[in-house]
């Protein structure tokens, strides 16, 4: 994990956006919680809480802690604009699901309940969706099902608007050959065709990923533009 974060830099934009609006990940629970205090940014009408602001906060620190196992010191932390990250994360988050709505970009009731199901967190000891265990664990972290499935609609509709902007970054071979090739050169080593062929699987693989965050990242340059966003005062304005 940390030798791709150094060879591409790039990916650590796109761990810490995934890190940072997620609020369930298998094996652990981070919820985001409704929030009627005061705001941490607004995005036109739409606010963005401060406690969920708190919360993504939280969850990158955290993010952090664990891929360098911890040994972090206090005055790198402040130096990596971990506040500023986590706000432009939500920021653009919201742009994207206002985006998404003015597009038709929905999630049908079916969806939902399939996401809900398939969720691992939520299986008895049976293997099988566990509505106990389900009501359980909201109520644990302070949630209603309604809440969390209307934050989880909400996570659905940005994922498929993503994948639209995304799904329209498209690698050839021979891009992916070139790209191959710079990356040795910039290396000192010889390209060999043999090698790339045995590697190509995987570099498309991640040359993809680089190529749709490029394109995602430009795309929202450009959306960001069309919304009015105002940031509470006591925060800092996101890079």
């Amino acid at each position: 994990m940390i030798e791709l974060i150094h060879k591409y830099p790039i990916l650590i934009k796109l761990l810490l956006t995934l890190v940072t609006v997620a609020f369930v990940f298998t094996g652990g629970y981070f919820f985001t919680r409704e929030d009627t205090s005061s705001y941490a940014a607004k995005v036109g009408k739409a606010k963005i809480g401060m406690q969920q602001y708190q919360d993504a906060l939280s969850r990158m620190e955290e993010f952090y802690r664990k891929i360098y196992q911890g040994n972090i010191p206090p005055e790198m932390m402040g130096k990596l604009g971990l506040e500023q990250k986590a706000l432009s994360a939500l920021v653009d988050r919201e742009i994207q699901l206002q985006e998404a709505e003015k597009q038709g970009i929905s999630v049908s009731d079916d969806e939902l309940s399939d996401a809900v199901h398939e969720n691992k967190s939520f299986l008895g000891e049976d293997g099988r969706f566990s509505m106990a265990r389900y009501t359980e664990i909201l109520k644990a972290n302070g949630m209603t099902p309604a809440v969390y499935e209307r934050e989880l609609r909400d996570e659905l509709i940005v994922d498929k608007f993503r994948k639209m902007v995304k799904d329209a970054a498209y690698l050839s071979e021979n891009e992916v050959r070139d790209a191959y090739k710079k990356q040795l050169a910039a290396q000192k080593k010889e390209f060999k065709e043999e090698e790339f062929q045995a590697q190509k699987e995987n570099l498309w693989r991640v040359q993809t990923m680089l190529a749709q965050e490029k394109l995602m990242s430009s795309f929202m340059d450009g959306l960001r533009k069309n919304y009015k966003i105002e940031i509470n005062p006591s925060l800092k304005t996101p890079a």
